[in-house]
């Protein structure tokens, strides 16, 4: 009988050995590696069957608030915040963090050298090339861009934890390396990822809390959305 969750491929020696080899030398797991390639295969071949696909197996909702992110047009809302809802993390070793130790390895690292970069894969398409050209073009011309960060553990109850500032926004189609070379905590290490943001100033966020503020493309309560596990990536703004 087939195991949950579990596929079997049959592939050339030479290609699965390579493949052994390859994932050993780049600190990666089989099962990452795996999932992207078969995500970016069916996103490749047809992205509308893609992402039916994935409101039948992630829930309506969920897919909805990504859809609308990614073809939302309005960029320039006053106090707009790149959020991110942060969940296990797992370090290059295997070890499991939590979202509030996750945040504490960046804090160390951002004391290195006065900024780090933060990853995500939490987008499967990336972040749209005009709003990294929105925000870019707006941290240049010395304007803030903020980015805020949920938990949900004993903690804190899905609400914001963190903040922080960006300094840039990098974006790939698939994973990629850091921007920079090792300039991520090391616990990290050889991580890939679509989406790369460069911050400094990170701190406990104590003034704005997910009770404030609603996903900006859909109008939707950020806190009760988030709750529900139905947000983990996007862009935020205060209720009016």
């Amino acid at each position: 009988m087939a195991r949950q969750n579990y596929m079997t491929i049959s592939v050339a020696d030479t290609i699965q050995d390579m493949f052994n080899e390859f994932v050993t030398k780049k600190g990666i797991t089989k099962t990452s590696a795996l999932n992207d390639v078969l995500e970016m295969y069916m996103i490749a071949k047809d992205e509308n069957l893609y992402l039916e696909l994935k409101k039948k197996y992630l829930g309506v909702e969920v897919v909805k608030n990504m859809v609308e992110d990614r073809d939302s047009t309005v960029f320039d809302i006053k106090q707009e915040f790149i959020f991110m809802k942060l969940g296990v993390s797992e370090k290059a070793n295997g070890d499991l963090l939590d979202g509030e130790e996750t945040m504490e390895l960046y804090i160390a690292d951002e004391e290195k050298r006065g900024y780090t970069w933060f990853s995500t894969q939490s987008l499967f398409y990336g972040m749209s090339q005009k709003r990294i050209d929105y925000y870019n073009k707006k941290i240049e011309s010395g304007k803030n861009v903020k980015m805020l960060f949920a938990v949900n553990n004993e903690n804190f109850d899905n609400d914001i934890a963190f903040s922080a500032n960006v300094l840039k926004v990098f974006s790939s189609k698939v994973p990629v390396s850091c921007p920079e070379d090792n300039a991520y905590p090391a616990q990290f290490d050889n991580e890939k990822a679509r989406i790369w943001i460069k911050l400094a100033n990170i701190t406990n966020e104590i003034d704005i809390n997910a009770s404030m503020l609603q996903i900006t493309s859909t109008g939707r309560d950020l806190k009760q959305t988030i709750s529900n596990a139905q947000y983990h990536f996007g862009y935020v703004s205060f209720k009016e």
